[in-house]
């Protein structure tokens, strides 16, 4: 009876990382998505609406920020996250005193402006805004009258 030899060591290596690659995907990159989400002023989606995302472990890290579009939408791609999956999330709606936009000829400190959003939301120690990252559907309505 003959008996086959075991392949070598480095072979039944290779084959597993071989398997690994085709399991995983070769482009992938450990630590990178994409996070998309709407944001609303008042039930209304608003443009120029900045977003932060913070590591919930650490609020001095700033895992990134972005400004909403005129539908309210935002979307970030291939982030480099790391090892942050819980974050806090910040919000900050720059406007001129009486509440509209600010014109986007002027520079916000050429002029008298207020915040829209809460002192709450514009705090990572304080916003009560949580999101599990990576996330393709994150909504928040900003409720002005706080």
């Amino acid at each position: 009876m003959n008996t086959p030899f075991p392949p070598p060591r480095h072979a039944r290596f290779g084959g597993f990382a071989l398997m690994m690659l085709l399991l995983l995907g070769c482009n992938s990159e450990p630590g990178r998505a994409s996070i998309e989400g709407l944001v609303s002023l008042d039930g209304q989606p608003r443009s120029g609406i900045e977003v932060t995302f913070w590591n919930e472990n650490d609020h001095q890290q700033m895992v990134f920020s972005t400004t909403t579009g005129d539908d309210g939408r935002f979307l970030v791609e291939n982030i480099f996250l790391g090892s942050v999956r819980e974050c806090v999330v910040t919000f900050s709606k720059p406007a001129l005193k009486n509440g509209s936009d600010i014109p986007p000829d002027i520079k916000a400190s050429e002029v008298a402006t207020i915040d829209l959003a809460p002192k709450s939301l514009r705090d990572p120690d304080k916003s009560p805004v949580h999101a599990s990252v990576p996330v393709s559907d994150f909504q928040y309505d900003i409720v002005t009258n706080q």
